[in-house]
């Protein structure tokens, strides 16, 4: 892997070096550059604990954890192109602008030697996406037909688990859910504010929460908790528990207009949906 990361490094620093080390930006890539790394370390532990995958090939090791590394390269061509939007426009404009870096870091590595594997760029592709939608794409229907079907899915799974658990770290060692730009523009009430309708019926449902469904601080911590519903195996459910992920969501919850019998019922639910799998 030591060429993986010397190589990793070159696609960071070819951005970084564009951008000034004063622009939010700038901290946006190193952010996710130490993200990146996180994910490859609590990847590796998910893939070594969970039989299915640690009793397959040297290849298929090396393929995720190079997928696990390389799942947010995209991510540094993104920020580069919202630093360049400010320049032109404002803030705000830059940082709402859609853009999707599963597909900027999949055009960055298909044509590459090494890199350009499809279960390695699948994973890249589509990590970050509904799982439905991803199971609807195209190149699903491409990767259902390839000799390495069940390769490209499972490393896709494991790449979506140690993103999660990697985010949760954050979230919960720095508070990360009110220093983001989500929170800071809500207004006093939204934070305050119980849990919208229909991101109450997504979550008591089993779906992850949909982004544009939430209007709240509530609903956005609800969002984080509904995670649960997209753990694809049995060691990131454990580990999601031993890092007391769900204690800090829920106390979370209680600062807002959520009532007790609510928030039991949220408790009773997600502890049922978490140990108690099909």
């Amino acid at each position: 892997m030591y060429q993986d990361l010397i190589r990793f490094k070159q696609y960071y620093c070819a951005v970084a070096e564009k951008i000034p080390a004063a622009s939010m930006y700038h901290e946006f890539i190193n952010h996710k550059f130490r993200h990146s790394i996180d994910v490859l370390q609590i990847g590796r532990d998910i893939l070594y604990n969970t039989p299915e995958l640690a009793n397959k090939t040297d290849e298929f090791r090396l393929l995720s954890e190079r997928a696990l590394l390389f799942h947010d390269v995209g991510r540094f061509e993104e920020n580069f192109e919202r630093y360049e939007a400010e320049c032109q426009h404002n803030a705000m404009s830059a940082f709402t602008m859609r853009i999707n870096h599963g597909d900027i870091g999949y055009e960055i590595l298909k044509n590459d030697e090494i890199y350009g594997d499809m279960r390695i760029l699948f994973a890249v592709k589509y990590h970050g996406q509904m799982i439905e939608d991803v199971y609807a794409s195209d190149l699903w229907k491409q990767a259902e037909k390839s000799p390495h079907k069940m390769e490209i899915q499972q490393i896709l799974l494991l790449v979506r688990d140690a993103d999660k658990m990697a985010n949760l770290k954050v979230i919960k060692q720095r508070d990360h859910l009110r220093e983001d730009i989500f929170y800071k523009q809500l207004s006093q009430e939204a934070k305050t504010a119980g849990i919208s309708h229909q991101v109450a019926e997504q979550f008591f449902n089993k779906q992850v929460v949909k982004v544009n469904t939430i209007r709240t601080y509530a609903d956005r911590v609800l969002l984080v908790l509904s995670w649960i519903f997209d753990f694809n195996y049995a060691y990131t459910r454990r580990m999601f528990a031993e890092n007391k992920y769900p204690e800090y969501l829920m106390k979370e919850l209680k600062t807002c207009d959520v009532s007790v019998k609510d928030l039991e019922r949220i408790e009773q639910f997600y502890k049922s949906c978490l140990f108690n799998v099909d």
